[in-house]
């Protein structure tokens, strides 16, 4: 039996950069066999989450098409940006938490936002793919500390990913984590 990791994803296709820096998280933090699948889903914009469903059960039904075993799990993943200062943004978080959990899909969130968490600023978005793109091939992952990774709570430069993560016997930490 296989799982399938599905991850949907502000940004789009063509910068990707949210997705460098998920993957880069878990191959930095966990061991994990061929019998996970990481697949992503882009919605191009946050506000467009719902409209991913479509896509999210066509990798499930092809997954499981593969072994009637196999299993998927979906996993969004947000920006916080301005919750503390903007009731609009604090209300879209808390719809969307709703909404994860109404449909069985974990919510991870960035705080205030990806880059934000990852190398400690806030980018244009004209720079986003250009500065994920330098964070991987810097190898910066191995300055992140795992600490910041496992917050319970909104707050600036932290997130809940390794800790939503850390729920699935499928990753296996590595020893060195933080």
């Amino acid at each position: 039996m296989g799982v399938q990791f599905i991850f949907v994803v502000e940004t789009n296709k063509g910068c990707k950069s949210d997705w460098i820096y998920i993957k880069e998280t878990i191959n930095h933090f966990y061991n994990y066999d061929n019998n996970v699948k990481l697949s992503e889903v882009y919605m191009d914009g946050k506000g467009r989450y719902k409209y991913k469903e479509k896509e999210i059960r066509s990798l499930v039904s092809q997954y499981k098409a593969t072994s009637k075993d196999n299993q998927s799990k979906v996993i969004y993943c947000f920006d916080c940006d301005n919750y503390d200062t903007n009731q609009n943004d604090a209300m879209f978080l808390k719809n969307t938490r709703q909404y994860c959990k109404e449909k069985g899909y974990e919510f991870v969130w960035f705080c205030k936002d990806i880059e934000q968490v990852y190398i400690g600023k806030r980018v244009a978005d004209k720079d986003k793919k250009k500065e994920a793109a330098k964070f991987k091939a810097d190898n910066r992952i191995t300055g992140v500390e795992g600490s910041k990774l496992r917050a319970n709570n909104y707050r600036i430069n932290m997130s809940n990913i390794l800790k939503i993560l850390g729920n699935y016997n499928e990753f296996i930490p590595k020893k060195y984590s933080s």
